[in-house]
């Protein structure tokens, strides 16, 4: 091969490449941390993804008006502000969060369900867990659908929202993964182990009134459907129902 073919071959690999990083999903890393961030940026950089640091809440309200995120990383541990109001602002912007929590920030748990975080994952970080929720969150080739026991709502899944019946809602991941468990038990009541179990990547750091707290958001987002519901059985679970009309 010639010289000016070697060289042309590799412009071409050059701009291929370059092409693949400018397309890559976008990941918020938010930390003070500067050696978590390199370690993160290096993980998602090796699994198709690409890492940009915020680390103050002007950064993070700036990243919030770039089309181009696709999820958040937050670091808890040495943000310098209430890290609750900023899960808030990101899932303002229909981002889906993840929360690195250490052991002093755990107090913060409940706080962060409530602000809508997706997904906890505890200090030391698991990378498989972390880069399992971020593959979770991209777009899917092609929407799942499932029909519920009665056979009479068709529910269909996509990347960031339900269809049900015709009509759209919006839902994080983790009200995903709550919906299709109890739309795959045909009716049946669920426990709150049984969604822990099923649904959580780390099961043993989940609370029975994180649970409550995921439903009450399924309920939020399903208020204006007239025939979907999820019903609370005293002393047992929930069961996802159908109201006829």
């Amino acid at each position: 091969m010639s010289t000016a073919a070697s060289s042309h071959r590799a412009e071409l690999g050059s701009q291929a490449r370059k092409k693949a990083i400018d397309m890559a999903p976008v990941i918020l890393v938010c930390s003070q941390n500067a050696e978590l961030y390199l370690l993160l940026a290096h993980i998602l950089h090796g699994e198709g993804f690409k890492a940009r640091l915020a680390a103050s809440d002007a950064d993070v309200a700036d990243a919030c008006t770039s089309a181009e995120l696709s999820a958040v990383v937050l670091d808890c541990a040495g943000w310098p502000s209430d890290v609750a109001p900023l899960c808030a602002l990101l899932k303002d912007s229909r981002l889906p969060v993840a929360a690195l929590i250490g052991d002093d920030t755990r107090a913060q748990h409940l706080q962060l369900i409530k602000a809508g975080f997706d997904e906890g994952i505890a200090r030391p970080l698991s990378p498989s867990k972390l880069l399992a929720f971020l593959h979770g969150t991209g777009p899917q080739s092609e929407a799942s659908t499932l029909r519920n026991f009665a056979g009479a709502a068709e529910i269909v899944f996509g990347p960031h929202a339900v269809v049900v019946s015709g009509k759209r809602v919006a839902l994080a991941p983790m009200e995903m993964r709550i919906l299709r468990f109890l739309l795959e038990r045909q009716g049946q009541i669920s426990t709150r182990e049984q969604l822990i179990e099923a649904v959580w990547r780390d099961p043993h750091a989940v609370e029975s009134r994180t649970v409550d707290v995921h439903i009450g958001r399924l309920r939020k987002a399903f208020a204006g459907l007239r025939n979907l519901g999820i019903r609370t059985v005293y002393g047992a679970g929930y069961a996802l129902e159908y109201h006829y009309h």
